[in-house]
């Protein structure tokens, strides 16, 4: 009698895990049914997307992060949205901001269409090639209203070139990289003169109008109001909405109104960070008044919201990455790593207020947004970007096996890597391991002209009585390998120990680079003078 009572008694408990399973398969497919029918499925309602990108934010300098990592920055706008959502905690993006932007808004690698060295500068006769489909062209293929608001940076030397020629309806900002914050002047330096106009413009695909009345106003909240704007705009419009909002913060010149400053005069000594920090409660504050916005206007139940950072903090501006080695301009961590979450009352309620570690590149947006959100299920063209949604949504691995973080045959110092066809400087991620090339500490200090092996180095919050920790490294090391999953912080060099990684991930570079177009990056051209239009930064071709 008791081995039947036993054999019953493991019957009933291999039934009750059966039934278990089938309960959680039950609500996985019902998580599944919710998201494809509310963002994804049927076509039926496809989402809202505001795509905010931030300047020169380094990982340490939002609130979620900082307050694990000795600074005292606090963003509560920005932290309440990022712990409702999902924060991607594995995010990567280029090391400055035009290769970023242009693979955001292509999908692509910058060694595709010759934008992989250094930025387009104001007077250069540079743009995104007019043959590459950008994010925004597609997302109105679809049926989306697509809006630009901020810093573009993807060249402006023809009409060609412009936002509301590459997929916008309406642009409001800056066609160049960085200039006065209210003035909107901005200035370049020829051999024997200087030129200077305003670079602040109100477009339509009809007309590119100079925004005077925009000079006096702080860029965030001028920013800010503008996307707004297009919010309001919007609620009498049937088509769903793709708003990319870039703001010009917290890129240098770092000013900012002295109420900004407030919360942190007791806490932070250094004028620097303490006018940075600043700069940062201003964006927090811009993007709390965009969320009420979109409640306000009844479009943020179906919004999806992305948060991004374009490059690692600049720490020559007190920007900080800690405790990630380097800065902005770098190869490593502290150049690439990115902050970024995701925000939507769509999302199912078990991942909202989770991180993710998958691993993210900011050229996953482009199929993430058209195919995972949008429902667009080919594409123009061949992209590297891959879409991640499904990742993020299930909070389980990326399908991303490798990264090319940059290959740019233009250095400061021109150094010749080993390997035929390799010199600069260039990065490549295969699974757990990182390479390195080139001279990525010796970058030019921007106001002097000067090697900055600096750059190299961990910098902890100015505020902190953390430890400020120099490389011990030859100054001519052009190989590094790290195992990023083992030594995020880049402080074990295994290039030596491990020959035939390093050999296997060459090869490798070797084959995107016989991929690659040359970089274009002419000279500075003098007839970008705005006195030739009126004092106005604008196309001259």
């Amino acid at each position: 009698m008791s081995i039947v009572f036993f054999r019953l008694a493991i019957l009933v408990a291999v039934l009750s895990a059966v039934y278990i399973c089938l309960e959680l398969l039950l609500k996985a497919q019902e998580e599944s049914t919710y998201i494809d029918t509310a963002i994804n499925g049927n076509r039926r309602s496809p989402p809202h997307v505001v795509f905010i990108l931030v300047d020169d934010l380094g990982y340490n300098d939002v609130g979620y992060n900082a307050k694990l990592h000795g600074s005292a920055i606090r963003t509560p706008n920005i932290d309440k949205l990022a712990s409702h959502g999902v924060i991607l905690d594995n995010y990567y993006v280029h090391n400055v901001c035009t290769p970023t932007r242009a693979q955001l808004l292509t999908g692509r690698y910058p060694i595709r269409y010759g934008l992989q060295h250094h930025v387009i500068d104001v007077s250069q006769p540079s743009c995104l090639p007019s043959d590459e489909v950008t994010l925004a062209e597609e997302l109105q293929d679809v049926g989306y209203s697509t809006h630009a608001v901020g810093k573009w940076h993807l060249g402006f030397y023809k009409e060609d070139c412009l936002p509301t020629n590459r997929g916008f309806e309406t642009f409001f900002g800056m066609y160049s990289s960085t200039m006065d914050h209210y003035t909107y002047l901005r200035h370049d330096t020829f051999p024997n003169h200087k030129i200077s106009g305003l670079d602040l413009h109100n477009d339509t695909v009809q007309s590119f109008d100079p925004a005077w009345d925009g000079s006096g106003h702080y860029s965030t909240e001028l920013l800010t109001r503008e996307a707004q704007k297009v919010i309001k705009r919007h609620t009498t419009i049937e088509k769903p909405l793709f708003l990319y909002l870039s703001y010009m913060a917290i890129h240098d010149p770092i000013q900012v109104p002295e109420r900004y400053k407030e919360p942190y005069k007791d806490i932070i000594a250094n004028e620097q960070r303490l006018t940075l920090a600043g700069m940062i409660n201003s964006l927090d504050e811009g993007v709390g008044n965009l969320t009420e916005t979109l409640k306000e206007s009844g479009l943020y139940d179906n919004t999806i919201i992305i948060f991004s950072t374009d490059n690692g903090g600049s720490v020559q501006h007190s920007g900080n990455n800690w405790p990630f080695r380097g800065s902005k301009n770098t190869l490593y961590e502290g150049g690439v790593r990115g902050v970024g979450f995701i925000h939507s009352p769509l999302l199912p309620d078990p991942i909202k207020g989770t991180t993710s570690h998958a691993w993210i590149h900011v050229t996953d947006w482009f199929p993430t947004i058209l195919s995972g959100l949008a429902g667009r299920d080919t594409m123009t063209k061949a992209i590297d970007g891959i879409d991640v949604w499904k990742a993020i949504i299930s909070n389980s691995t990326s399908p991303r096996k490798e990264l090319l973080h940059s290959i740019d045959p233009i250095s400061y110092s021109e150094p010749k890597l080993p390997g035929p066809k390799l010199t600069g400087t260039a990065a490549l991620q295969m699974g757990d391991w990182k390479l390195l090339l080139g001279n990525i500490c010796l970058l030019r200090d921007g106001s002097a002209g000067r090697i900055n092996l600096a750059n190299c180095a961990w910098y902890p919050p100015k505020e902190s009585n953390l430890t400020f920790i120099s490389p011990e490294e030859p100054r001519d090391k052009k190989i590094w390998l790290f195992n990023i999953a083992r030594d995020p912080l880049e402080k074990h060099d295994l290039a030596t120990r491990r020959p035939g990684i390093v050999k296997r991930m060459m090869g490798r570079l070797r084959a995107y680079n016989e991929t690659a177009v040359p970089p274009w990056f002419p000279p500075r051209d003098p007839n970008s003078n705005p006195k030739y239009n009126g004092g106005v930064w604008g196309p001259w071709e």
